[in-house]
């Protein structure tokens, strides 16, 4: 499929993990930090993600109060095999 990086080449890049992202699914590579490597297994959906995190910018402090930091809700799935 046109844009969908395979899971050698995401572990070459770098990644160690599967994961989603309001069900997008995701690479994830150093999930032990402050700043993971993250991006969409199928390129297209990278559009997503940059829409879908406007609006969870928006509705974070609706939801959660303004004095919370604001994050991702990444979910971290099972290891590259």
């Amino acid at each position: 499929m046109l844009g969908y990086m395979t899971e050698k080449a995401a572990k070459a890049f770098g990644c160690s993990h599967h994961g989603s992202y309001y069900g997008i699914p995701l690479w994830m590579g150093d999930i032990d930090s402050e700043a993971p490597l993250v991006f969409a297994k199928w390129a297209p959906l990278d559009f997503l993600i940059m829409a879908f995190s406007v609006i969870e910018g928006l509705l974070w402090p609706l939801v959660h109060g303004r004095d919370t930091e604001p994050m991702f809700m990444f979910k971290v799935k099972q290891a590259i095999a």
